[in-house]
């Protein structure tokens, strides 16, 4: 097989390149030195929004097509990787040392961590899910079972995933970069540490795609882990903290019209 053709090859690349999107919204910090709170909630709303639909189509949809061979019993492979995936992030919550946005209290184990590096943390678990979902999509694209079964996991429900998480990507590094910004560092070092939140991505990618590689019979298993996972983040993190400022109702549109954007961009791919 060519290299790139192979899954974790293409899994690493778009891992890179979710990277790359969240540097790119870091960068943004150099526009301007602050941004309102409102914005950061409508960015987070929306970000919110691309992930929902991102896991409900790029990973649910085909690992409901892949276990309708199970008949009534097609929703246990299902149920059983969503509670898996969310019960992994809960794990990593609890042991990972963070501090969200709008909270004093250290969350994870006990640390002497500056509130920068918690920050940082924070987010960098918000893209360990993404990276997995990147992972397992292209994964699940490469099983010789895909042409076979004929599911809609293909290599363009991978794309259309990556695409996704990239977009939403964009405002997550800057709503970092700002936040660490509002917290008086530079612009450069709210940047930097900004790109470095991104990190987590590739580093999920490669791990998700070599699961999703080792067994068919798991596929739907891989993909509604990794559903999981970011619906843990987006229920458990990015909506509390679009909502915690009083632009609910601002952070709840943002957020249908990040769906609304991935459910266009799958039709225009598709």
């Amino acid at each position: 097989m060519d290299i790139a053709s192979h899954p974790v090859f293409q899994a690493l690349v778009a891992g890179l390149l979710s990277w790359l999107s969240v540097s790119l919204g870091a960068a943004l910090i150099f526009t301007r030195r602050e941004f309102s709170r409102r914005a950061m909630d409508c960015l987070l709303g929306g970000a919110g929004g691309m992930m929902l639909a991102a896991a409900f189509f790029g990973l649910l949809q085909p690992a409901l097509e892949l276990a309708a061979h199970l008949e009534r019993l097609a929703f246990l492979p299902i149920v059983a990787g969503l509670l898996l995936g969310a019960a992994f992030l809960w794990c990593l919550d609890r042991v990972l040392p963070h501090i969200h946005m709008l909270q004093d209290t250290t969350e994870g184990l006990s640390t002497s961590w500056r509130r920068s590096i918690l920050l940082v943390t924070a987010m960098a678990l918000h893209h360990i899910p993404e990276g997995l979902a990147i992972g397992v999509g292209y994964g699940a694209a490469g099983a010789e079972s895909m042409a076979a079964l004929g599911t809609g996991a293909g290599l363009t429900t991978a794309l259309v995933l990556t695409f996704s998480i990239m977009l939403q990507n964009v405002p997550e590094g800057l709503v970092v970069s700002a936040a660490l910004r509002s917290e008086g560092f530079s612009a450069r070092k709210s940047c930097f540490y900004g790109v470095l939140s991104g990190a987590t991505a590739p580093l999920g990618a490669v791990p998700g795609a070599l699961a999703a590689g080792i067994t068919a019979g798991l596929l739907p298993v891989a993909l509604s882990f990794a559903a999981g996972a970011m619906i843990y983040v987006v229920v458990e993190e990015v909506v509390p903290e679009a909502n915690a400022s009083g632009n609910g109702n601002l952070a709840t549109v943002s957020c249908i019209a990040g769906v609304c954007l991935v459910i266009m961009l799958s039709a225009l791919v598709g």
